[in-house]
């Protein structure tokens, strides 16, 4: 069952900040050359900014996606038949590799794209190394104003806004409502009721004395999307991370923290329970999207794109699923925008015709293609009037953002940061170290990045 589920995340794409945008298969691929041929076309005049033409290269980590993928290119397209004078150059990367590409570049920036997918937990980064371009001067008054409320607010970096919002990617719980309804069950309150639920949905249904339904889709492996999700655990229980006090930043993580403690071992003992699938350091996001959408696990700590994702591979889930706000007694996610940024390092013309076609990605498409297919919120207000985002399957993600979020992370040592929690709880998935020992690495770990950022 496990082989069938691990070979078929392979046919599905998934949406999200991190990892969590995936590089397209071959079979996608194949279907992109004369979209990604139109760059070709030959150069007229731009009607939007000017004479003569402008080019943008556009790295995207939406655009290898599977069935969402195919509204950029679409987008991209209707753009340039509007302004002949404009070409736009879709590259599809996945998002596990675009800010390593990106780093790279930073020493050599006229081989940068003049456009680039970024998200709410890696944009200060890309800030730090001055590839953002601060878009304050650049977004009309009007423009701005089609923004939910806090979106724009959520793109900012100190008083520049770092990058164009396309969707929203608050972390939530999606559930299989029949069956908590079945066994008479609600929604949990805190993280130790969760564990209960979990324990009640773990199955062995077929009598051969192994589960083949676990109640938790942890997504356990030690990359982006595994650590992003433990740091939202985190905040929900209370704990911080890193904070800017005065200037300086300190961590929570970095003292003798109780909260901490109790938090950490519930988290990784819910493998020692057997409430998330076997193997669970091997479990990426494609791997736990597709245990749900196959029903094999019954809660998933994700974005709204999972959604997408579960109702691509298993139509049959239409009215089945709800979401519910992270269990405890703080925000637990930050909003969880994504977008692009526009290249600091790019002239004044494709800086303009960059937020132009951005303008144009949000608005001309009455029918929100791009979002109903990947599940996605959209950043807009009049986007989140779409009529696909009003039933119980999104009902968790819109209270989150009603009752607010986290501000985003402006630590731009984030990653070391991800990193340090990930190689803590992968240490005790692996039976390398014990609760205490890892928690001990962890607050020296993260007390040496402490003092790299101040």
């Amino acid at each position: 069952m496990l082989s069938v589920a691990l070979m078929s995340q392979a046919l599905t794409g998934c949406g999200g900040a991190s990892e969590e945008n995936q590089a397209a298969s071959a079979d996608t691929a194949a279907e992109k050359p004369e979209n990604a041929a139109a760059a070709e076309k030959p150069d007229q005049a731009d009607t939007s900014s000017g004479e003569g033409s402008v080019s943008l290269t556009v790295l995207c980590g939406y655009a290898g996606e599977d069935p969402h993928g195919q509204y950029v290119y679409q987008y991209a397209d209707a753009y340039m038949e509007e302004h002949p004078g404009v070409t736009i150059e879709i590259q599809a990367i996945s998002t596990n590799d675009i800010y390593t590409k990106l780093s790279a570049m930073a020493t050599t920036p006229d081989d940068l794209p003049e456009v680039f997918f970024t998200s709410a937990d890696a944009v200060a980064t890309l800030h730090d190394l001055g590839l953002t371009q601060d878009l304050s001067g650049l977004l009309p008054d009007d423009l701005k104003a089609e923004f939910a409320n806090g979106v724009i607010d959520s793109c900012m970096l100190g008083e520049e806004i770092a990058y164009f919002p396309i969707a929203l990617q608050p972390q939530a719980i999606i559930y299989r409502k029949d069956r908590f309804e079945e066994a008479g069950l609600s929604i949990p309150k805190t993280w130790d009721e969760f564990v209960e639920c979990a324990k009640v949905l773990t199955k062995d249904t077929d009598g051969d004395g192994q589960n083949d339904e676990w109640g938790f889709g942890m997504v356990g492996s030690n990359n982006s999307s595994g650590q992003s999700r433990f740091m939202s655990y985190l905040w929900a229980n209370g704990v911080d991370c890193v904070n800017d006090e005065g200037g300086q930043w300190i961590s929570d993580l970095t003292k003798d923290n109780e909260t901490l403690k109790t938090a950490f071992t519930r988290w990784t003992d819910m493998n020692e329970a057997g409430i998330v699938p076997i193997g669970i350091t091997e479990v990426d996001y494609p791997t736990a999207a597709n245990y749900f959408a196959m029903g094999y696990t019954n809660m998933f700590m994700t974005g709204s794109n999972a959604l997408g994702v579960a109702y691509s591979n298993n139509p049959d889930l239409k009215g089945k699923l709800g979401s519910f706000k992270l269990p405890g007694d703080y925000p637990g996610t930050m909003l969880g925008t994504e977008g692009y940024a526009v290249s600091s390092y790019a002239d004044d013309r494709e800086k303009a015709a960059a937020v132009d076609f951005l303008r144009f990605f949000v608005e001309n498409d009455s029918e929100m293609g791009f979002w109903q297919s990947s599940g996605k919120i959209p950043a807009t207000t009049e986007g989140q009037k779409a009529e696909y985002i009003t039933g119980d399957d999104y009902a968790g993600y819109l209270a989150q953002i009603a009752d607010g979020c986290r501000p985003t992370v402006a630590f731009a040592g984030v990653s070391g940061l991800k990193s340090a929690l990930g190689d803590a709880y992968a240490s005790v998935f692996s039976k390398e170290q014990s609760n205490e020992d890892a928690i001990q690495k962890l607050e020296s770990v993260v007390s040496e990045l402490m003092e790299d950022y101040n």
